[in-house]
């Protein structure tokens, strides 16, 4: 791979790094309507998840951009890396831990919405 095709690759990865993150908190952002339209009425036995991304979901967007803006810098300063194999190793890793963040994140919000859903549905 000559050295302009490897450039393109890594800042192709640095763009990738940031922007996974932001994608998952636009996700829940838009979807927050749903979870405000399940927890009504359900005040005093909410789950602690659903109190969690409830109550503070502004704090929880803003730990997302924090862990975002780590990893963005840590992709970015693996482009300073002369061999080419440490840096794509390290976008690599990069890139992993945004796409790990970002699953683990709406996979959380999908099951603080689904845990009020599902004590409605098995309430007797």
């Amino acid at each position: 791979m000559d050295n302009t095709n490897a450039r393109r690759l890594s800042l192709l990865a640095c763009i990738l790094v940031p922007a996974m993150p932001a994608i998952a908190g636009m996700i829940a952002f838009r979807s927050q309507p749903i979870l405000i339209a399940a927890v009504t009425g359900t005040a005093g036995k909410l789950p602690f998840l659903t109190n969690v991304f409830f109550n503070h979901f502004a704090g929880s967007l803003l730990l997302l951009l924090g862990i975002s803006v780590i990893l963005a810098y840590l992709a970015f300063a693996q482009l300073k890396l002369g061999d080419l194999t440490e840096r794509f190793a390290g976008l690599l890793a990069t890139v992993c831990a945004a796409a790990l963040v970002s699953v683990l994140y709406i996979g959380l919000f999908i099951l603080s919405v689904c845990l009020p859903l599902y004590a409605k549905l098995t309430e007797r």
